[in-house]
Protein backbone atom coordinates (compact mmCIF):
# COMPACT_ATOMS: atom_id res chain seq x y z
CA UNK A 1 0.00 0.00 0.00
CA UNK A 2 1.64 3.23 -0.91
CA UNK A 3 1.57 6.78 1.57
CA UNK A 4 -0.78 9.34 0.35
CA UNK A 5 1.03 12.90 0.07
CA UNK A 6 -0.39 15.89 0.78
CA UNK A 7 -2.07 17.93 3.63
CA UNK A 8 -2.05 16.62 6.75
CA UNK A 9 -5.67 15.21 8.44
CA UNK A 10 -6.21 18.55 9.94
CA UNK A 11 -5.88 20.18 6.91
CA UNK A 12 -8.08 17.90 4.88
CA UNK A 13 -10.30 18.54 7.27
CA UNK A 14 -10.47 22.28 6.57
CA UNK A 15 -10.01 21.70 2.61
CA UNK A 16 -13.63 19.23 3.27
CA UNK A 17 -15.48 21.84 5.56
CA UNK A 18 -14.90 24.92 2.65
CA UNK A 19 -15.95 22.07 -0.12
CA UNK A 20 -18.97 21.43 1.96
CA UNK A 21 -19.58 25.16 2.60
CA UNK A 22 -18.88 26.29 -1.30
CA UNK A 23 -21.64 23.62 -2.01
CA UNK A 24 -23.97 25.39 0.23
CA UNK A 25 -23.49 29.26 -0.14
CA UNK A 26 -21.20 29.68 -2.66
CA UNK A 27 -18.76 32.28 -1.09
CA UNK A 28 -16.65 30.78 2.16
CA UNK A 29 -16.06 33.34 4.77
CA UNK A 30 -13.73 32.48 7.02
CA UNK A 31 -16.44 32.81 10.10
CA UNK A 32 -18.50 29.87 7.83
CA UNK A 33 -15.09 27.70 8.46
CA UNK A 34 -14.83 28.53 12.51
CA UNK A 35 -18.55 27.47 12.80
CA UNK A 36 -18.57 24.16 10.34
CA UNK A 37 -15.19 22.68 12.45
CA UNK A 38 -16.02 24.53 15.92
CA UNK A 39 -12.91 26.49 15.87
CA UNK A 40 -11.88 29.74 16.77
CA UNK A 41 -11.32 32.68 13.55
CA UNK A 42 -7.69 32.60 14.58
CA UNK A 43 -7.53 29.26 14.41
CA UNK A 44 -8.71 29.67 10.52
CA UNK A 45 -6.62 32.04 9.90
CA UNK A 46 -3.65 30.18 10.62
CA UNK A 47 -4.98 27.01 8.81
CA UNK A 48 -5.73 29.28 5.67
CA UNK A 49 -1.90 30.94 5.49
CA UNK A 50 -0.80 27.24 5.21
CA UNK A 51 -3.25 25.99 2.88
CA UNK A 52 -2.79 29.42 0.86
CA UNK A 53 0.98 28.55 0.63
CA UNK A 54 0.10 24.90 -0.42
CA UNK A 55 -1.27 26.58 -3.50
CA UNK A 56 -4.84 24.57 -2.19
CA UNK A 57 -6.76 27.85 -1.75
CA UNK A 58 -6.88 31.72 -2.80
CA UNK A 59 -6.86 33.62 0.65
CA UNK A 60 -6.41 37.24 1.16
CA UNK A 61 -8.10 38.56 4.67
CA UNK A 62 -11.58 39.71 4.55
CA UNK A 63 -11.96 38.57 1.07
CA UNK A 64 -13.97 35.40 0.40
CA UNK A 65 -11.69 32.21 -0.09
CA UNK A 66 -11.60 29.71 -3.23
CA UNK A 67 -10.69 26.59 -3.86
CA UNK A 68 -7.80 26.27 -6.85
CA UNK A 69 -8.15 23.66 -9.07
CA UNK A 70 -5.53 21.54 -7.24
CA UNK A 71 -7.56 22.09 -3.73
CA UNK A 72 -10.69 21.10 -5.28
CA UNK A 73 -9.37 17.94 -6.60
CA UNK A 74 -7.94 16.84 -3.11
CA UNK A 75 -11.09 18.30 -1.47
CA UNK A 76 -13.64 15.65 -4.04
CA UNK A 77 -11.44 13.36 -3.54
CA UNK A 78 -11.61 13.59 0.65
CA UNK A 79 -15.69 14.03 0.32
CA UNK A 80 -15.22 10.68 -2.26
CA UNK A 81 -13.26 8.75 0.44
CA UNK A 82 -15.72 9.59 3.42
CA UNK A 83 -18.78 8.63 1.41
CA UNK A 84 -17.76 5.15 0.77
CA UNK A 85 -16.39 4.95 4.35
CA UNK A 86 -19.98 6.31 5.56
CA UNK A 87 -22.03 4.07 3.05
CA UNK A 88 -19.53 0.92 4.15
CA UNK A 89 -19.83 1.18 7.54
CA UNK A 90 -23.53 2.23 7.89
CA UNK A 91 -25.07 0.17 5.02
CA UNK A 92 -22.71 -3.12 5.31
CA UNK A 93 -21.38 -3.02 8.81
CA UNK A 94 -24.75 -1.75 10.02
CA UNK A 95 -23.70 0.97 12.42
CA UNK A 96 -25.72 3.75 13.15
CA UNK A 97 -25.76 7.14 10.68
CA UNK A 98 -23.70 9.01 13.71
CA UNK A 99 -21.14 5.89 14.32
CA UNK A 100 -20.38 5.40 10.48
CA UNK A 101 -20.08 9.07 10.10
CA UNK A 102 -17.74 9.11 13.42
CA UNK A 103 -15.69 6.46 11.95
CA UNK A 104 -15.47 7.64 8.34
CA UNK A 105 -14.47 10.90 9.12
CA UNK A 106 -11.48 9.70 11.72
CA UNK A 107 -10.65 6.60 8.44
CA UNK A 108 -10.63 8.99 5.72
CA UNK A 109 -7.54 10.75 6.39
CA UNK A 110 -5.65 7.62 6.70
CA UNK A 111 -6.88 4.85 4.06
CA UNK A 112 -5.43 4.44 0.75
CA UNK A 113 -7.40 5.41 -2.41
CA UNK A 114 -7.14 1.76 -3.71
CA UNK A 115 -8.64 0.46 -0.70
CA UNK A 116 -11.24 2.91 -0.98
CA UNK A 117 -12.10 2.38 -4.75
CA UNK A 118 -12.25 -1.79 -3.74
CA UNK A 119 -14.18 -0.67 -0.74
CA UNK A 120 -16.49 1.50 -3.22
CA UNK A 121 -16.71 -1.80 -5.26
CA UNK A 122 -17.62 -4.21 -2.49
CA UNK A 123 -20.67 -1.68 -1.36
CA UNK A 124 -21.88 -1.59 -5.14
CA UNK A 125 -21.74 -5.35 -5.17
CA UNK A 126 -23.65 -6.20 -1.99
CA UNK A 127 -26.04 -3.30 -3.08
CA UNK A 128 -26.46 -4.24 -6.18
CA UNK A 129 -26.66 -8.38 -5.69
CA UNK A 130 -29.40 -8.01 -3.13
CA UNK A 131 -27.50 -9.65 -0.74
CA UNK A 132 -28.40 -9.02 2.20
CA UNK A 133 -25.63 -8.40 5.29
CA UNK A 134 -27.53 -9.51 8.35
CA UNK A 135 -27.21 -12.79 6.03
CA UNK A 136 -23.74 -13.19 7.16
CA UNK A 137 -23.44 -10.96 9.96
CA UNK A 138 -24.27 -13.47 12.52
CA UNK A 139 -20.69 -15.17 11.80
CA UNK A 140 -19.16 -11.99 13.30
CA UNK A 141 -20.67 -9.22 15.18
CA UNK A 142 -18.37 -7.06 16.49
CA UNK A 143 -20.71 -5.67 18.53
CA UNK A 144 -20.37 -8.67 21.09
CA UNK A 145 -20.58 -12.07 19.88
CA UNK A 146 -16.86 -13.46 18.60
CA UNK A 147 -16.29 -15.92 15.78
CA UNK A 148 -13.11 -17.10 15.44
CA UNK A 149 -12.18 -16.55 11.46
CA UNK A 150 -9.29 -19.17 11.96
CA UNK A 151 -11.84 -21.58 11.86
CA UNK A 152 -13.65 -20.27 9.40
CA UNK A 153 -10.77 -20.34 7.61
CA UNK A 154 -9.63 -23.61 8.27
CA UNK A 155 -12.82 -25.21 6.97
CA UNK A 156 -12.07 -23.61 4.11
CA UNK A 157 -8.55 -25.26 3.82
CA UNK A 158 -6.63 -21.27 4.55
CA UNK A 159 -3.89 -21.42 7.03
CA UNK A 160 -4.85 -18.13 9.07
CA UNK A 161 -1.54 -18.47 10.50
CA UNK A 162 1.47 -16.12 8.85
CA UNK A 163 4.15 -18.00 7.04
CA UNK A 164 7.87 -17.08 8.75
CA UNK A 165 10.06 -15.74 6.18
CA UNK A 166 12.88 -17.94 7.39
CA UNK A 167 12.01 -21.42 5.74
CA UNK A 168 8.72 -20.72 3.66
CA UNK A 169 8.38 -20.66 -0.19
CA UNK A 170 8.76 -17.43 -0.98
CA UNK A 171 6.18 -18.22 -3.92
CA UNK A 172 3.05 -19.46 -2.53
CA UNK A 173 0.95 -17.36 -0.05
CA UNK A 174 -0.29 -18.45 3.19
CA UNK A 175 -3.50 -17.24 1.93
CA UNK A 176 -5.12 -19.06 -0.99
CA UNK A 177 -7.69 -17.65 -3.11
Amino acid sequence: MKKRKGPSATQEDYLAAIFRIEQRHRIIRANLIAEELGVTRPTVTAALKHLSAMELIVYQPYQPIQLTEQGRKQAMAIAHRNIILFLFFRDTLKYSEEQAREIACKMEHAIDDEVVVQLGKLVLYIEQSGCIPENWQHLYSPHGKKHSFDVMLLKKGVSPRKESGRNSDSTSSPVQK
